[in-house]
């Protein structure tokens, strides 16, 4: 067996709002929300990987912990972006749509970055490492 991960899975409240976020400020696609699977939404992305949204009010039943009250699981998604004018181009839509920008954008002695967090709080990195 090849070691991959197929696909993250995150609680969201609001779907529509949330697939609109996505695919406006990543480019993500998507074929939308499917008949019989009105509870979430998959982005197919690169290498056959894909980004689930899920209606949180539904996610909460497939969890150990269907009382969480936390928004995010506490762990950071990363964007790697083609160079330091797209992290600023991601960033500024990201803004645009809601998102909510955690610290400055910086250089880092490994390359560009700039964090948000989502509608829903997840955090995102967005990312420029020219090695």
């Amino acid at each position: 067996m090849k070691p991959k991960i197929s696909f993250i899975t995150i609680a969201v409240t609001d779907l529509n709002k949330s697939i609109s976020f996505y695919n406006e400020v990543f480019g993500f696609p998507t074929k939308g929300i499917q008949e019989g699977s009105e509870e979430h939404c998959m982005f197919d992305l690169d290498d056959k990987f894909g980004l689930v949204l899920y209606r949180r009010q539904e996610f909460l039943t497939l969890i150990a912990n269907p009382n969480q009250t936390e928004k995010s699981a506490g762990f950071i998604l990363s964007h790697n972006a083609q160079n330091k004018k797209q992290v600023d181009e991601i960033l500024h839509a990201a803004l645009k749509a809601r998102a909510t920008q955690i610290g400055k954008t910086q250089d880092e002695p490994w390359g560009y970055s700039a964090n948000i967090t989502d509608l829903d709080g997840h955090h995102w990195e967005i990312v420029y490492m020219p090695h």
